[in-house]
């Protein structure tokens, strides 16, 4: 075997990892992403693929960058990339003057003292682009040296270039980047992505990278998505961009269709729509159904003495599988029944943690008490926005209301809705 000759990582027939780079025997594909909102293709991710000499087969990435990194060849080989990719780009360019390219750049390569040689600068202008249409994709690596991660990032950004984070999600995704570097694009990584749609933690993680992206100023893309269910999804989370397999695969600029991803953007259009008018609909019809159900038991405790209060919530509870937990506030805030529960409502995890309040139990700072009897709104009811209950250990809404006893005293009846009830189809 030659020296530099080795085998792939994936198994496949050997090859020259220095004769690919003097040859510069690779190759560009482009994926599209997608603006629902624009209703159109908005950039490219640049990627990258070798080519075996002689038969001209492919090279997947994964091994190129893997003999690389054994060779010591990881900044060649980047630069290399580079350049095929903007070199094809640049005709794409030339009739799409906005599109704007990602690319991929692995931050072990700034552990080798190219920070401030404007190399990557320097290769875009020779290709008669321009840095505002280009994102750098930094690459999560163990890279240990943040102060040159940090000024690289600051030298890119003031040559106009954007600086994107990639992978964020993965299982080694370090958020003290965020921070680090200010992104200006998040790319989600694809784990948060599959099947979002049925995964209640994965939503909930999304979502609050995309709540954080808003206060930063940050725009979102979520790679990988592969179904018009995820697509819908993330959609409906508001995310910016969206970019995978749904739309098309990577392929060479000669090779990228634009009207086929237009069609598939018009339709998940309509399908986000139809899924859009739905939800609220169940919503809506659940939020009625909620109210009638707060009135039911407010009516059969307005006749009676507080002492009584407790047997009638245990009594009715049965009657309403969809309530977590019910409970009663005096006008003061202190609890004055137990928290009664139907039988799934119970937590399940730590009972240390997560456990009822009992009697005595002081509301006075919680939302769904003060918004009714000290913010002087004159409310009669009131729906928190969801939180983690320190109760059941579920994500839950509180739907609280006034009501009067025979002693003409007012309390306050609390009603704990696990969030997936809300959007539960009738």
């Amino acid at each position: 075997m030659n020296q530099g000759t080795l085998t792939s990582r994936t198994g496949q027939a050997q090859f020259d990892l220095k004769e690919i780079i003097a040859g510069e025997w690779v190759e560009a594909h482009f994926q599209p992403i997608v603006s629902l909102k624009r209703r159109g293709i908005v950039g490219l991710e640049g990627l990258i693929r070798g080519l075996y000499p002689k038969s001209r087969d492919l090279i997947s990435p994964m091994d190129l960058f893997h003999q690389a990194a054994i060779q010591g060849l990881e900044l060649e080989l980047d630069r290399l990339c580079r350049k095929r990719i903007m070199d094809d780009f640049r005709l794409l360019h030339a009739h799409e003057p906005e599109l704007i390219l990602t690319i991929n750049l692995d931050a072990s390569a700034l552990t080798q003292g190219v920070v401030g040689s404007g190399y990557l600068r320097t290769q875009v202008f020779e290709m008669g682009l321009k840095p505002e249409n280009i994102a750098i994709e930094i690459i999560e690596s163990d890279i240990e040296d943040l102060k040159e991660l940090q000024r690289f990032v600051q030298l890119y950004r003031s040559y106009g270039f954007l600086i994107a984070l990639d992978d964020v999600g993965a299982g080694h995704s370090n958020l003290n980047r965020i921070p680090l570097i200010k992104p200006d694009i998040l790319k989600i990584d694809r784990f948060l992505v599959q099947d979002i749609q049925d995964d209640f933690y994965k939503q909930e993680v999304l979502k609050s990278l995309v709540q954080m992206a808003r206060h930063l100023g940050t725009l979102i893309i979520a790679e990988g998505v592969e179904t018009q269910e995820e697509a819908v999804c993330l959609l409906d989370m508001d995310v910016d961009m969206i970019q995978g397999f749904y739309f098309s695969r990577p392929k060479r600029h000669d090779e990228l269709e634009y009207e086929p991803v237009i069609k598939r953007i018009d339709s998940l259009g309509g399908a986000f729509k139809q899924n859009f008018l739905k939800k609220i609909g169940v919503k809506r019809f659940n939020m009625n159904r909620y109210y009638a159900t707060i009135m039911e038991i407010q009516m059969e405790l307005s006749v009676m003495k507080p002492n009584f209060f407790d047997s009638i919530l245990n009594r009715m509870i049965g009657d309403f599988p969809q309530v977590e937990s019910v409970y009663i506030l005096d006008e003061a805030g202190t609890q004055i029944s137990e928290s009664v529960f139907n039988d799934d409502g119970r937590t399940k995890r730590n009972p240390i943690l997560f456990k009822p309040s009992t009697k005595g139990a002081n509301h006075t700072m919680k939302d769904y008490y003060y918004f009714l009897m000290e913010a002087g709104l004159s409310k009669t009811s009131y729906v928190t926005e969801p939180y983690l209950s320190m109760t059941s250990g579920t994500s839950c809404v509180t739907l609280s209301s006034v009501f009067k006893n025979t002693d003409q005293k007012r309390y306050v009846l609390c009603l704990d809705i696990n969030t997936e009830a809300l959007g539960e189809e009738p």
